[in-house]
């Protein structure tokens, strides 16, 4: 009996096997119009020589679950088909040869592709995209900052017959679309990034076996969500962004190469506050000191 093919698009992480050069960092693009900048991107990922796989440049918690989640659709009889969705590459398939980089299109960090929506927007249609056979199902696991800058392309590009979104934005449809649920967290396990995909994984884990596109896994879904909901609440002291620059700097005296994510935790361990999206930013900030 042969399977049914299922494309899987998840977005990329900003944890990687290697370290990016210079010239593959979005921060010391030229202060031009996106098509300028995205020509020098571009030429510059031509140049680069120290290349892997993309399953194997990712890496992380996200990333294990993502590698779990394709093992879980197998089991239900599917052919996963992998894609990463990327801020630096665009649409590429898992098995991808690419170098490391450094762009995102998150707000606030230091290699936002990015000031607005429309040039996030703008950039992802000026990168290269492998092609994905219209129809089949799909499902994406895609955040909110990821989803509002290339939702709309990629529907057009893939105009999947059945769809689940996990994550995802406005600009996806609510009948497809599975939102972040912070409250489920804990019942899920893991970090907040992860939340998308574990979401995935507990949706094909539920199936039973069942058509996870069904209505009635939509059922079991809400469900399960219902009675393991949790509303976490935090009493954290917010820091100044000098005291947080001060804390990261320390920490990496004690552990040089020490990552943001880790770098996050033992912050918010200690019982202090910051948002991960500034603390990122500072993060950046701190590394090139």
């Amino acid at each position: 009996m042969s399977r049914q093919k299922l494309t899987i698009i998840v977005t990329c992480t900003d944890r990687k096997s290697a370290t990016p050069a210079d010239d593959l960092m979005v921060r010391h693009l030229p202060k031009e119009e996106v098509p300028m900048r995205a020509r020098v991107w571009r030429q510059a990922l031509a140049r680069a020589t120290d290349r892997r796989p993309l399953m194997e440049l990712y890496s992380g918690e996200t990333w294990a679950q993502v590698r779990t989640m394709a093992l879980r659709a197998a089991t239900l009889g599917y052919e996963p088909d992998m894609f990463v969705a990327s801020a630096g590459l665009g649409l590429q398939r898992a098995s991808t040869l690419a170098p490391a980089y450094s762009a995102t299109f998150s707000a606030g960090h230091a290699d936002s592709v990015g000031a607005s929506a429309l040039e996030a927007q703008a950039w992802w249609t000026e990168l290269p995209h492998a092609e994905i056979a219209p129809g089949g199902r799909a499902i994406w696991v895609v955040s909110e900052a990821y989803s509002r800058s290339i939702s709309r392309h990629l529907l057009a590009l893939t105009e999947p017959r059945d769809l689940l979104v996990f994550g995802g934005s406005s600009d996806v449809s609510e009948r497809v679309r599975v939102p972040a649920d912070r409250s489920l967290r804990r019942a899920l396990g893991g970090t907040v990034t992860s939340l998308n995909v574990r979401s995935a994984v507990q949706w094909l884990n539920l199936s039973g076996g069942e058509d996870p596109f069904a209505d009635a896994a939509w059922q079991r879904w809400h469900a399960w969500a219902q009675e393991r909901r949790h509303r976490e609440v935090f009493d954290r002291k917010p820091l100044s962004d000098s005291a947080v620059l001060d804390f990261i700097s320390e920490l990496r005296v004690r552990q040089p190469s020490v990552s943001k994510t880790h770098a996050l935790k033992v912050l918010r361990e200690a019982g202090m506050a910051c948002e991960q999206r500034r603390f990122s930013t500072l993060f950046q900030q701190a590394v090139a000191r």
